[in-house]
């Protein structure tokens, strides 16, 4: 007698309901607490992206400002400006390029 045909009989072997339903209950409860761990850790994220947002903001506004003022003392380096255009050629040294802002277009197109 083989082991599969000892299983096979319903009515002389070990009966397979148990196991298989223990196996099912832990398949369960393992999925549960993977999904619990998810939700937590989603939870966690979403706090940690509303905590940057307002750090994006403030660096945002920085550069504006920071290119802004690099943009005025471009315009003030073509217009003559001696410190200004020390400052340019300084940056230009280290690999910095500014550039003046550019001006709208007095007739903007139709459309």
């Amino acid at each position: 007698m083989t082991v599969f045909e000892k299983f096979a009989d319903s009515k002389s072997g070990p009966s397979l309901a148990i196991p298989v339903a223990l196996l099912a209950i832990g398949f369960l409860a393992a999925i549960g607490f993977q999904t619990a761990q998810l939700l937590r850790d989603r939870g966690n994220l979403a706090n940690v992206y509303a905590g940057q947002q307002k750090a994006v903001e403030q660096t945002l506004r920085l550069r504006n400002s920071v290119d802004a003022f690099a943009g005025e003392t471009a315009t003030l380096a073509q217009q003559g400006d001696g410190p200004a255009k020390q400052v340019v050629e300084t940056l230009r040294s280290q690999n910095i390029t500014i550039r003046p802002p550019a001006t709208a277009p007095a007739n903007p197109p139709a459309r």
